[in-house]
Order: C-alpha cells, then structure tokens, then sequence
C-alpha cells in the first residue's frame, strides 16, 4: 500500500506569458533614456525595455537598428533578442533626417521623431503648444515648468507626466491632424511622436 507523502498536490497554474521585449536606440543620452525607463518600470509585469546605443545622430541610429534586424532575421533561436525596436531622435538641425526615416521603414525599425525636441512632448502635459518654436524656446519653457531640471527630468515632475500622459498625447495627434490638414509635411515643427512608443509601452500587457 503506498503511503501518503504528506506533500500537497501541485495546483494547476497558468504560465505567466513572456515580456514583450521592446529595443530602444535614442540620440539622447539622459532624457529619453530616463523618461521610456520609468515608463517601463511602471509596466514591468509584461514588457522590458532593452536599451542600446545613445547618442548618435539619427541616420547612424537608424543604421545601428538595422544591423539589430539583420542579427534578428539570421538568428536561428526559436526566441529572438527583442520583438520590436525603436530609433528615438529629435529633428533639431540634423542632416538626412529624411532618409534615416525612410531606411527605417525599410528596415522593418519603427521612429519615434520629435520636432525641434522631446522637450515639445514634455511641455504637452501642461499646455499646448501649436505655433512654431524653436529648440531653445521649447526647452526653456519645459524648465520653466519644472518638466526638466539640466538634462534630465526632476522627481517632482513624474505626477504631472504620468497622469497627463492622455493629455499630451491627445495634443500630438491634433497637432499631427493640423499638419495634415493645412499640407505640412509630416513630422513638421511641432510635432513629436513619442506617445506611439509609450503607447507601445502600455499595451504590451494586451499582446
């Protein structure tokens, strides 16, 4: 007769399903490191922000993902590096912006471009902001709110970006709509697509 082990029988469970891995390239090297971190860590659960190269302008960016994608296709791992990636850079007075968007959607690489700057999407969590401005200008109202502090973003700031988020993203979609609306090319001053990588962000816990 077999005796009882005493040990309790093993529930069943469900596995928990894998992160969503999300690879991130950013021309910056404080701000938007900082900012898509916090956002990550918020959703920790069910996404993982790989951050790479920094500080770069945006076609070496754009290149630099490309290889990634190239390393992806070739591997012969049934689990890959990452499941998406992303080129994060400020239009400012670059060169070739043009074409490292362009080698992007090549590429398979998804961009997340601000014009002049990030600054412009921190200060939509506040105010809106539709006219031209220029890098200096914007950057100096984002400090006059207190969303940046130096380079990268203060404690007391992260309420306002956290909770504003649907805000801010709601006054970037308009802007990309006015844009469009009055034949703007795409992506002209203002305007700045960082919500979609947030976005990203938030619904991996939906794929």
């Amino acid at each position: 007769m077999t005796q009882p082990s005493g040990r309790r029988p093993r529930r069943g469970h469900t596995p928990r399903r894998p992160r969503r891995v999300i690879r991130v390239l950013t021309e910056g090297k404080v701000t938007e490191p900082t900012y898509l971190t916090a956002w990550a860590r918020r959703y920790r659960h069910s996404v993982s922000l790989s951050l790479r190269e920094s500080g770069m302008a945006p076609e070496t960016l754009v290149d630099r993902a490309a290889q990634h994608m190239r390393r992806r296709r070739r591997s012969k791992r049934g689990d890959q590096d990452f499941d998406e990636i992303w080129c994060v850079f400020d239009i400012d007075q670059h060169p070739n912006i043009p074409t490292a968007i362009h080698n992007a959607r090549q590429s398979g690489v998804e961009v997340a471009v601000s014009n002049p700057c990030i600054e412009l999407w921190l200060v939509l969590h506040v105010e809106n902001q539709t006219a031209y401005i220029s890098r200096r200008n914007v950057q100096r109202r984002a400090s006059e709110l207190q969303l940046t502090s130096g380079k990268g973003i203060p404690d007391s700031a992260w309420n306002t970006l956290f909770d504003e988020f649907q805000t801010a993203r709601q006054r970037a979609k308009t802007l990309d709509q006015r844009h469009a609306g009055n034949g703007s090319p795409p992506r002209s001053n203002p305007s700045t697509g960082i919500w979609r990588l947030v976005d990203r962000i938030r619904s991996a816990r939906d794929q």
